[in-house]
């Protein structure tokens, strides 16, 4: 079965274009570019993004994201400092925040001395680069390295304030979560109930002045552990502000953001109690709805499922499905990059239910009720009638347009993942 997941060079690119004021310059050919053009004003669309006569010169190719240096088979064989120069003189006048070069797989391997031209412009404050993204491996890897990259770019100053502050900051966001920004939303609406403002989204929708201040949070919650167990460790190593993990991975499903709020107020040795009470009161919206649906039809309980998603996710997702609903994992398939830790987890959960034989199982191998992973896969498994209905969890997708913000994490995103699953059982009768 194909694989359809992002590699380190778009993970690279989307921790970039993840920030408000800053922008990739991709070094590569135009090939290369029109994807993640694509992908991040679809993910992160900018005030101006609408508009895309305004970026008809060589370098935009008619996007507004993802500027391209736009090589050819000649600047391969001659080298293509000279027009480099020029794209990054035309893009910075057009872009004011940070400038980050990505190299093109392809065009990592010439060995251009792209910093040497940065410094010859005067732009290296503003402008880095990012040599080798790390190829073929997953997308977590690249957006990591990047993340990580930028931070010493950044040369963050410690805070005196670590322990006394308010502010938290949210990890492992980007744009290649499904949902990112309501999920933003509702973590920032749960932990208000705590009496704790977020100040940075590390890297989904945030500023390069949020990043700068926040080594001043009280704790780091890593949301997706893929993407923000080693940036965590950073800001534990040169700032000491301690990292928070949901047991389950991703806090998705009632149990894994109770956990994470007891843990949150755990180390920051507040009350959870006012955030508890509102996973509760939507535990208690969910019963209602769940037995009516049950009395009738027999379901949830018993329903089958197949899962394909990195393991923080899958964890979270397959440990609320089976405890809280009753449902039964027949195929789990973890996406490459997926967190070892909440990997082991998922494992020894599925050996202790009686579902080992689920563990890294092709999905076209069983014929399941209901499918849990991206677009491209659902299609090829209905046309496969491997599953009778399907949800997207990740990207890509199939091309829904959505206008209202949407999450699967927390309270809101556990009660939209039940209306999906129960309408989704009901229509496959």
């Amino acid at each position: 079965m194909l694989i359809f997941s992002p590699d380190s060079f778009t993970g690279s690119i989307m921790a970039v274009e993840g920030i408000r004021d800053a922008a990739v310059l991709l070094n590569g050919p135009t090939g290369c570019k029109l994807y993640h053009g694509f992908l991040s004003d679809r993910q992160f669309p900018r005030e101006s993004s609408h508009d895309p006569l305004a970026f008809q010169d060589e370098f935009y190719v008619g996007q507004p994201r993802v500027p391209c240096t736009c090589l050819d088979g000649e600047d391969y064989i001659q080298g293509s400092l000279e027009k480099f120069e020029r794209a990054l003189t035309t893009i910075a006048a057009k872009e004011k925040g940070l400038l980050v070069v990505i190299n093109s797989p392809g065009a990592s391997l010439l060995g251009d001395d792209l910093e040497g031209v940065i410094k010859k412009v005067r732009m290296q404050d503003r402008c880095f680069v990012i040599e080798n993204t790390g190829f073929s491996l997953p997308a977590a890897t690249g957006f990591e390295n990047t993340a990580l990259t930028l931070l010493k770019h950044l040369n963050l100053q410690a805070s005196h304030n670590i322990g006394s502050s308010k502010k938290v900051n949210l990890i492992g966001l980007s744009l290649l979560n499904k949902h990112w920004e309501g999920s933003v939303t509702e973590m920032k609406r749960l932990l208000a109930f705590l009496n704790l403002e977020v100040g940075t989204v590390f890297l989904a929708g945030t500023s390069l002045n949020e990043i700068r201040k926040s080594g001043e949070a009280a704790c780091n919650i890593v949301i997706f552990p893929e993407y923000g167990r080693r940036i965590a460790e950073w800001y534990k190593e040169h700032f000491g502000i301690p990292a928070v993990f949901s047991p389950f991975g991703a806090p998705l499903g009632f149990d894994a953001i109770e956990s994470l709020l007891r843990e949150v107020a755990a180390v920051l040795d507040i009350n959870p109690a006012p955030a508890l009470a509102e996973v509760h009161k939507a535990r208690k919206v969910s019963y209602q709805q769940i037995s009516r649906f049950h009395s009738f039809s027999g379901l949830p309980k018993g329903a089958s499922f197949s899962v394909r998603a990195e393991s923080s996710l899958a964890y979270s997702l397959i440990h609320w499905l089976y405890s809280y609903l009753g449902m039964a994992p027949l195929a789990v398939k973890l996406l490459p990059g997926s967190d070892p830790k909440a990997a082991e987890n998922l494992r020894i959960f599925l050996e202790e239910n009686g579902f080992f034989e689920a563990w890294d199982k092709d999905l076209t191998l069983e014929s399941v009720d209901i499918a849990f992973a991206d677009g491209p896969t659902l299609q090829l498994l209905k046309a496969k009638e491997c599953c009778k209905t399907g949800i997207e969890i990740t990207i890509p997708e199939e091309g829904y347009i959505h206008f209202l913000p949407k999450t699967y994490l927390g309270v809101l995103g556990a009660l939209l993942l039940l209306e999906e699953i129960i309408n989704g059982l009901r229509s496959s009768q």
